[in-house]
């Protein structure tokens, strides 16, 4: 009888390993869901850090802002592109603005701020409508690293690319929260700009913020060689702010000794 127990408990065990070693066996064996190396991953608090081709966290923050597809895009022969459409047979731009085009969409899928600045100048001064859309759609998608460069656009004499910098433009701003930062790109755009109504839009910016800030802000705008009518919106939004007429430097200066109290 002890024998027989014997060999049932030795049985036992056995069946208990053989099912033991079978189930690691499945376990090793069965797919891993690996997660997908995304080039925008997503970093802690749900904002987007973007990845470079190298694999390396570059400077360029967007918060997952897609990359927009540029108005000078054209396949390359012989090959379709991510959107699968055919080869574009004829090309509108010289050769000089299709060598600009090729260099911005090379800076934008590199995601080379540096190449983006230096090529929003010779952008800006070209006569063609569709090369300056695809500079404000690449600085657009850098978001507030770029304003500088964005800025000038908001004048561009064709409608819609001056509303698409401006829209790209109103949503970089958004994102800064330091005031005084702020207030020098509202005031390098009311330097450029000649719209009443977007001026008096961007004159709001200095309501609520630091006096000091706001006044030494508008200065730079008055005393500059800027539009005439972002001189006399600075003008007017002086006043607003200290309750005096502007009259020149060495009154605004007085007026900050003698009125300027700091915020709290």
């Amino acid at each position: 009888m002890t024998a027989k127990l014997g060999k049932w408990k030795m049985a036992a065990v056995a069946a208990i390993v053989f099912a033991a070693a079978a189930i690691l066996a499945l376990w090793r064996c069965a797919p891993v869901d690996k997660p997908q190396n995304d080039r925008h991953a997503h970093a802690e608090g749900g904002e987007a850090a973007s990845v470079t081709k190298g694999g390396q966290i570059s400077e360029v923050e967007n918060n997952g802002k897609p990359k927009p597809r540029l108005a000078t895009h054209r396949t390359k022969p012989g090959a379709k592109d991510s959107h699968d459409e055919p080869e574009e047979e004829e090309d509108d731009l010289s050769p000089a603005d299709r060598k600009l085009a090729d260099a911005i969409e090379k800076a934008l899928d590199d995601e080379d701020l540096s190449a983006a600045r230096e090529l929003s100048a010779k952008a800006l001064a070209s006569a063609s409508v569709e090369v300056r859309q695809s500079m404000v759609d690449t600085l657009g998608w850098f978001g507030s690293k770029a304003l500088p460069e964005l800025t000038p656009f908001l004048a561009d004499p064709d409608e819609d690319v001056r509303d698409s910098a401006q829209n790209e433009w109103s949503s970089a701003v958004s994102d800064i929260e330091d005031d005084g930062e702020r207030l020098g790109v509202v005031g390098l755009a009311m330097c450029v700009l000649k719209d009443e109504d977007v001026l008096e839009s961007l004159s709001s910016e200095y309501i609520g913020v630091d006096e000091k800030l706001a006044v030494e802000s508008l200065l730079k705008i008055i005393e500059g060689d800027g539009s005439a009518e972002g001189i006399a919106k600075a003008k007017e939004t002086y006043e607003f702010v200290t309750g005096d007429e502007f009259v020149d430097r060495a009154a605004a200066e007085k007026w900050l000794a003698e009125e300027y109290e700091p915020a709290p």
